[in-house]
């Protein structure tokens, strides 16, 4: 009961952290905004150059970006009890990449303000379902999930040497009915031709989303089976990138990260692992 209450007080800290970060940037863009309102000429020039510091052309940032064509590998541990231990996925890369819109396979994200320091952006993706119950024997029974359509708010502040992220998304559709909040930090590096970024952070998943990834409901119980009704939990993750642009417009980059499962996960019945460790490999062509 006590580890309940503790759960759901930081859940409730995680979802008004993450919008205090968005609230933040949408703050300095109305101080900006009212500073430009009461600025001479000659500093409104000064101040439209800071805040958006891009062309005089205002869809360039929008509409004058690059597209990427490539491919997207990844191997991942897969927690599920009873299912293989490792997951093979490739997909292809297709996306459109401005300076303020990017539109791909993996979501939309659209920087609706944006300045040297900050940005809010609206943002939206899919969820794929987290689990096949054809994949083993034990999950066999389980309802399928679907798949779900998720929009939200994102937000970003510079941070010493870093971007601290924070982001909020809920489901459209009514597949799971839950929301995520996520608040990480990266710190990005280079080394001759490498870049590198490195970072983490902590999501929380609602009660209905931890559910549909890891609940046992009353019409799934069997035998070896028992109900499962998970609450909210947290995710701590662990996240590293490396960049190697081979020419001028086709890159390779690497990454890998790990996902700590606590115990509303761990303790799930069709769990087995506390952790998900992934790695990918990408490649990019850049026009």
């Amino acid at each position: 009961m006590v580890s309940h209450i503790c759960s759901r007080r930081l859940g409730d800290v995680m979802v008004l952290g993450g919008l205090g970060i968005c609230t933040a940037a949408i703050i300095i863009m109305l101080a900006s905004s009212a500073h430009a309102q009461t600025a001479t000429p000659g500093q409104k020039e000064i101040l439209r150059e800071q805040v958006n510091p891009q062309t005089e052309d205002a869809l360039k940032p929008w509409l004058g970006g690059d597209w990427q064509i490539g491919a997207f590998g990844q191997i991942s541990s897969n927690p599920y009890r009873g299912a293989d231990s490792t997951d093979l996925d490739a997909l292809p890369v297709l996306a459109y990449d401005a300076e303020r819109l990017r539109i791909g396979i993996d979501g939309i994200d659209a920087k609706v303000w944006m300045n040297d320091f900050a940005s809010v952006s609206v943002i939206g993706g899919l969820r794929m379902e987290p689990f096949d119950p054809g994949d083993s024997s034990y999950l066999n029974g389980l309802e399928k999930r679907d798949m779900a359509y998720e929009a939200g708010i994102g937000g970003s502040l510079r941070v010493w040497h870093g971007e601290l992220q924070a982001s909020y998304q809920t489901d459209l559709n009514n597949a799971h009915g839950g929301h995520e909040v996520d608040v990480a930090y990266y710190l990005p590096t280079e080394y001759e031709k490498f870049s590198f970024n490195v970072g983490g952070g902590v999501t929380w998943q609602s009660e209905d989303l931890v559910d549909y990834n890891v609940g046992v409901r009353r019409n799934e119980v069997r035998s070896d089976r028992g109900f499962y009704s998970p609450d909210a939990t947290f995710i701590p993750h662990l996240d590293f990138s490396v960049t190697y642009p081979v020419t001028e417009s086709f890159a390779v980059v690497g990454t890998t990260d790990v996902k700590f499962l606590l115990d509303e996960y761990a303790d799930s019945p069709i769990i087995d692992e506390d952790y998900v460790l992934s790695a990918g490999l990408v490649l990019v062509y850049t026009f």
